[in-house]
């Protein structure tokens, strides 16, 4: 008979190949796993480490364990298109939306309202992105707060069509900061950029990422098929 942990590995796979536990999803605990199969959390541990070693789950550090089967582990830290890249994924992004506003409710949400009338000003870029089989996987809403040198950014373009790539150039860098998901309902317009029916539901994600000043960086909204998208809650530093 084959060890306990073995069996319980085996189970959770089974659990996993039907679709029982979706993709994206958060295992439950090692206790609860350990009351579930009435054996010791060391037992659930190697079980699991079997699951990892198959490439079934990713485990975090202190955020439990999250399904990956038939997914690329994405660091999207470093945007999208890098990320998708790097696992050899061919994406295009069509821009939406290119330009300088004023959004006072997303300065006061990131706390910039006592900068003043400045505050609020924001470079928008909107985007679509789709698989190399033109499907659209993701519509991204990004917002930076407006530097004197983004005026060129509206002048030229994107650096080869990457805002990361663009930011870089622009010596501007991020060393982390925090992401949100839910779940979420396509509006209208929504699904008529992303050819999908209203309503579909997608993973809502908002990352809010920081500077070593403390700075925000950007604001991202981003809609992602959840066929195509693992996600990972938590990355890099935290501003001092």
């Amino acid at each position: 008979m084959p060890a306990k942990y073995r069996q319980i590995a085996d189970s959770l796979t089974s659990r996993i190949r039907r679709g029982e536990i979706g993709k994206g999803s958060r295992l439950p605990g090692e206790l609860d796993l350990a009351e579930t199969y009435e054996v010791s959390r060391s037992t659930i541990r190697q079980a699991l480490a079997e699951l990892q070693q198959a490439g079934l789950i990713e485990t975090c550090t202190g955020a439990g364990s999250f399904v990956r089967y038939d997914g690329a582990y994405l660091d999207d830290q470093i945007g999208w298109s890098e990320a998708l890249a790097r696992q050899g994924i061919e994406t295009q992004a069509r821009i939406l939306r290119l330009d300088r506003i004023v959004d006072t409710a997303l300065a006061q949400d990131l706390g910039l309202s006592d900068l003043g009338p400045g505050g609020a000003i924001f470079l928008a870029l909107d985007r679509v992105r789709s698989a190399r089989s033109g499907e659209a996987i993701s519509l991204e809403r990004s917002r930076l707060p407006w530097r004197k040198r983004f005026a060129e950014v509206l002048r030229s373009g994107l650096v080869e069509n990457s805002l990361q790539r663009t930011l870089e150039a622009l010596d501007i860098r991020s060393i982390g900061g925090s992401e949100a998901v839910e779940l979420a309902r396509l509006s209208t317009e929504e699904a008529a950029l992303l050819g999908r029916a209203e309503g579909d539901a997608f993973l809502a994600t908002r990352r809010t990422v920081h500077g070593a000043d403390g700075k925000v960086v950007e604001r991202v909204d981003s809609l992602l098929n959840p066929d195509h998208f693992k996600l990972q809650f938590s990355f890099g530093e935290r501003p001092k």
